[in-house]
């Protein structure tokens, strides 16, 4: 990696991920929302201005779904007008974005995986902000690049907010575990992802993509799976069941799409190889959990 790449939100799992699995001599910089806030255009500026990055790399986003619905200004000038500022002003110097979209800008209405060329219709404020911000980028400059992805979880040296964290915490507590088994995605492990940007970069890839393991999944099965290989690990009791159930159980004010997985054909063809699936990633995860 010769070319000099700025990562936003550089406290995130994806940054960590992209660091992790970056090569050795590649010419990273990763900064925080401290030091590169999406709603501040006059520090971006500068920012980009001192550091000349070729790449920019956003992983910043306002990603608390449900708070989105109460914060809409905050959630949108993070997800949809800080892109849009950004993703202008690297026109402008000629360098390149690469940002991160979302499953949720469909509505689930669809009987298969979704492909980048089928139109967007979000349920959500949250996916009207990311379809806003994707929109932006994209029409900022040919060649932008946006990744959309879906149920990202991994391993990060300090935070445990991922959902596959939630489930381990709920077991260990003994809690019941219950999932709905009406909402479908593909969960996407954040190296895999991390990788797959460092290779759509090598390749000069633009437009739009979506970037998720193979094997879409419902949310129960999903939670069968990290219960049976963190108990194969022994970090949860052996015993534990998940009950199914449907989305209307949690009583969430706040729509979701019930299909919403992405067909990763077009990377997979990009990159010239498989994508993987997510169990792969679940067992690094949890070998990593294992050793914390």
């Amino acid at each position: 990696m010769a070319q000099r790449i700025l990562i936003t939100g550089g406290d995130g799992l994806l940054a960590y991920a992209l660091r992790t699995v970056a090569p050795a001599d590649a010419q990273m910089t990763f900064l925080s929302r401290g030091d590169f806030d999406l709603t501040n255009p006059d520090q971006m500026r500068s920012q980009l201005d001192a550091l000349q990055p070729e790449v920019i790399i956003n992983t910043a986003a306002y990603n608390l779904v449900e708070q989105c619905e109460q914060e809409r200004d905050l959630s949108w000038a993070v997800n949809a007008t800080g892109p849009e500022t950004l993703a202008e002003l690297c026109a402008e110097r000629g360098a390149r974005l690469v940002h991160y979209g979302t499953d949720y800008v469909f509505d689930g209405t669809k009987g298969g995986p979704y492909v980048e060329t089928d139109a967007p219709n979000p349920l959500n404020h949250y996916g009207a902000g990311k379809l806003a911000g994707e929109r932006a980028v994209l029409a900022a400059s040919p060649n932008h690049l946006v990744m959309r992805t879906s149920w990202v979880f991994g391993w990060h040296p300090t935070q445990t907010k991922s959902y596959v964290h939630s489930i381990l915490k709920a077991a260990r507590m003994g809690k019941n575990l219950r999932a709905a088994v009406d909402q479908v995605s593909a969960p996407t492990f954040s190296e895999d992802l991390a990788k797959w940007t460092l290779e759509a970069i090598e390749k000069g890839a633009n437009g739009l993509f979506h970037a998720v393991n193979d094997a879409g999944v419902s949310r129960f099965d999903w939670t069968r799976g990290i219960v049976a290989e963190a108990a194969g690990m022994n970090l949860i009791p052996g015993h534990l069941i998940v009950e199914p159930v449907t989305s209307d159980y949690f009583k969430s004010a706040m729509p979701r799409p019930k299909n919403s997985i992405l067909s990763n054909l077009k990377l997979t063809g990009t990159l010239g190889h498989l994508l993987g699936a997510w169990h792969s990633g679940l067992r690094k995860m949890l070998a990593q959990e294992a050793r914390r």
